[in-house]
C-alpha cells in the first residue's frame, strides 16, 4: 500500500510539472503507459514480463518528451531491482531529454527522478523492518511455546518424580512395619500361647492370657492389613516396567505409557506379562527392536508388546514352544504364555498373540476395568 501511494505522488507531481495546454494525449498515452508499467513491477510476475515492459517504456522515453516525463514513476519501479545496471536504467532516458526538454522543466525532472529514488530507498527500507519485525516476533512466539512446553514438561516431570518419592517412602514404611512391628507381635503371640500351656492348670490365668492373645491376634491382622495396603499403594506401574525392560538385557526396548492410575492386580498382571514377554525375545527371537505400549482408555487397559523379529527367527513366538528340540509343531502353547493368559483372564481380560505378516511377533492383552477388583 505504501508503494502505491508513493507512485500516486509522483504521478501527481509529474502531472502539475506539465502545464494544462501542454497537455495532450500523447502525454495522456504517456501516463497510462506509467501506470501499466508500475503495476507490473507491483503485482507477482517474471522478471523477463517485467524488463520487457521497463525497456520498452525507457526506449519510447528516449524519443518522446511525453515519455521521459514521467520517468519519475519508472525511477521507483527500477529502484527495487537488485541488479544496479537495471535500478538505473532511468538515467539514459534522462540524459537524451536534455536535448527534448527545457532547462527549468529538465532540473525539475531530475529532482523528481532523484526523489523517487530516495522514496523507493525510505519504502524498501520499511519493507525490511517489517519482515524484520515479523521474524522477530515469529522467533519470539516459536520461543515462548518452546518455553511453554518446557515448564509443563519439567512440572510433570517434578510430579512424577514427588509421586516416586511418595510411593517408594511407603514402600519403605510398609517395610518397617513388617521387619520390625509384625516380627514383635508374631514374638508376643508365641509368648502369650507359650505362658498358656504352661498355665494349663491355672483358669483364670488362662483366661487371661487368652484375652490378651485373642488382642495381640487381632494387631497382627490390622498391622497385616495396613502393610498389604502400604504395599499395594507404593506400586508403580511404570517405575517397574522401566526396570523390567532395564533388566531384560534387549539393547532397544521403546516404552509408551500413557495410563494415570493402574490398581495394583492390573500392574502386576501387565508386569508379569511384560517380563514374560521379553523374556522370550530376549531366549528365542532374532528381533532388533522391541515396542512396549501401556494405555489407559475409559473401559480397558491395553498393553502391546511387539517385535520386529524375521520369520526365520519367530520372534516372541518361539516362547510357545518350551521344546522346540522335541519337535513341537510351531504355535504350540508354552508355559509362559499360557500363563500370561491365566492372569488376564483371571481379571475378566483377554490376550491375543499372533505372528505379523510383514514380520515380528504381536501380544496383545486387554483388561476391563469393571472387572479390575476381581483379582
Amino acid at each position: 500500500m505504501e508503494r502505491v501511494v508513493d507512485q500516486i505522488i509522483l504521478a501527481a507531481l509529474c502531472l502539475l510539472l506539465l502545464s494544462s495546454p501542454g497537455l495532450s494525449g500523447a502525454h495522456v498515452v504517456a501516463l497510462l503507459a506509467a501506470v501499466t508499467l508500475s503495476c507490473c513491477f507491483d503485482v507477482p510476475s517474471a522478471p523477463p514480463v517485467r524488463l520487457g515492459v521497463a525497456g520498452a517504456y525507457l526506449a519510447a522515453a528516449l524519443v518522446l518528451p511525453a515519455f521521459a516525463s514521467f520517468l519519475p514513476l519508472a525511477a521507483y519501479v527500477l529502484a527495487f531491482e537488485r541488479a544496479w545496471p537495471v535500478r538505473l536504467a532511468w538515467l539514459v532516458p534522462l540524459a537524451a531529454a536534455v536535448r527534448l526538454l527545457e532547462p527549468l522543466p529538465l532540473a525539475a525532472l531530475c529532482a523528481l527522478c532523484v526523489m523517487a529514488c530516495l522514496m523507493a530507498l525510505r519504502a524498501q527500507r520499511a519493507a525490511d523492518e517489517r519482515a524484520r519485525y515479523r521474524r522477530l516476533r515469529d522467533d519470539l512466539q516459536e520461543r515462548s511455546l518452546s518455553l511453554s512446553r518446557k515448564n509443563h514438561e519439567l512440572a510433570a516431570s517434578q510430579d512424577y518424580e514427588v509421586r516416586l518419592a511418595t510411593l517408594a517412602e511407603r514402600a519403605r514404611i510398609a517395610r518397617e512395619i513388617h521387619d520390625n512391628v509384625g516380627h514383635l507381635l508374631t514374638r508376643s503371640v508365641l509368648q502369650v500361647e507359650a505362658l498358656q500351656v504352661v498355665h494349663a492348670d491355672d483358669a483364670p490365668i488362662r483366661a487371661e492370657l487368652a484375652q490378651v492373645g485373642s488382642t495381640l491376634h487381632e494387631a497382627m491382622d490390622t498391622v497385616r492389613r495396613s502393610v498389604h495396603d502400604l504395599h499395594d499403594d507404593s506400586f508403580d506401574l511404570r517405575s517397574r516396567l522401566e526396570e523390567v525392560i532395564g533388566a531384560c538385557g534387549l539393547p532397544n526396548v521403546r516404552l509408551s505409557f500413557d495410563a494415570r492410575t493402574v490398581p495394583p492386580p492390573v500392574a502386576q498382571c501387565l508386569m508379569a506379562c511384560v517380563r514374560e514377554a521379553l523374556s522370550n525375545v530376549a531366549r528365542h527371537s532374532d528381533a532388533t527392536r522391541v515396542d512396549v505400549s501401556v494405555v489407559e482408555y475409559p473401559a480397558l487397559y491395553q498393553l502391546i508388546v511387539q517385535d520386529n523379529g524375521t520369520a526365520a527367527g519367530k520372534g516372541m513366538a518361539a516362547g510357545a514352544s518350551e521344546d522346540a528340540a522335541a519337535g513341537k509343531a510351531f504355535g504350540a502353547r508354552g508355559l509362559g504364555l499360557e500363563s500370561m493368559e491365566e492372569r488376564v483372564e483371571a481379571l475378566g481380560g483377554r490376550l491375543r498373540t499372533e505372528q505379523q505378516a510383514g514380520g515380528g511377533f504381536r501380544v496383545f492383552a486387554a483388561v476391563p476395568k469393571e472387572r479390575e477388583g476381581k483379582a
